[in-house]
């Protein structure tokens, strides 16, 4: 996600202080950013969108996931290649104070579920290339990315469906600073036996403010390799 600097040279980058209102969390800066700059533009992963833009459709994915019985603290799993849509997920999660693991669709059904069986996510998003992890996650309510997915079962649903969601605009992130955020497991889980971290949103701002900016842009969002956690250089920029 690339955000571009305004004019009046107002930073968008939050990771370096706290939320001056309330405790930081990771949806935060688009908020903010969506109510002081809303017609700033930001590139995310080459699709160009307004703040207000971004922030509607975080909040029509928050919406969506409340209202089908995903509240904080519990578990959203993620099978997806980094896309928009991603970025937007993760941070729709982040601001219901839900917390998120995002996997690799190259993941093996047994490795899958491990996950599964560690995390007990309430929530699942899939994409084509992951469909044959849905025999091993039955009776988790999953979204499908991607027309002709959805077997039409209680348990699924629609990306379009979700966009769909009128979004709850007064929507607030309902926790703490230290509230988990990411669950983050190893490219081996399923096979090392390695529990999955817990990172808070506090832990994430520390790791993301020690990060060098580059000119206008700045780091984000999550990869993880066999050793632990880190954060992976996507890079955010004008």
């Amino acid at each position: 996600m690339m955000l571009t600097v305004p004019e009046n040279n107002v930073s968008l980058s939050p990771w370096q202080t706290q939320s001056r209102n309330g405790p930081f969390h990771l949806s935060a800066f688009l908020a903010d950013a969506a109510e002081r700059t809303p017609e700033t533009t930001l590139t995310v992963d080459g699709m160009e969108f307004t703040c207000e833009q971004a922030w509607m459709n975080v909040l029509r994915i928050a919406t969506w996931l409340q209202q089908n019985g995903v509240h904080r603290g519990e578990k959203v799993v993620a099978v997806l290649r980094h896309s928009p849509d991603l970025h937007l997920i993760t941070l729709a999660v982040a601001h219901i104070g839900a917390v998120i693991s995002i996997i690799s669709p190259q993941i093996r059904s047994q490795a899958f579920q491990a996950i599964l069986e560690e995390a007990e996510p309430v929530c699942l998003f899939l994409e084509k290339t992951s469909r044959h992890l849905k025999d091993v996650a039955e009776n988790i309510l999953t979204v499908w990315l991607g027309e002709g997915l959805n077997g039409g079962n209680w348990d699924e649903a629609d990306f379009s469906e979700v966009m769909s969601t009128r979004p709850a605009w007064g929507m607030r992130f309902p926790g703490k600073s230290e509230d988990p955020a990411f669950l983050v497991f190893s490219e081996s889980a399923g096979t090392d036996r390695k529990p999955g971290v817990v990172l808070t949103h506090e832990n994430v701002r520390l790791m993301l403010s020690e990060q060098p900016r580059q000119g206008n842009a700045f780091l984000s969002l999550f990869h993880t390799d066999e050793a632990c956690p880190e954060i992976e250089t996507a890079v955010l920029e004008a």
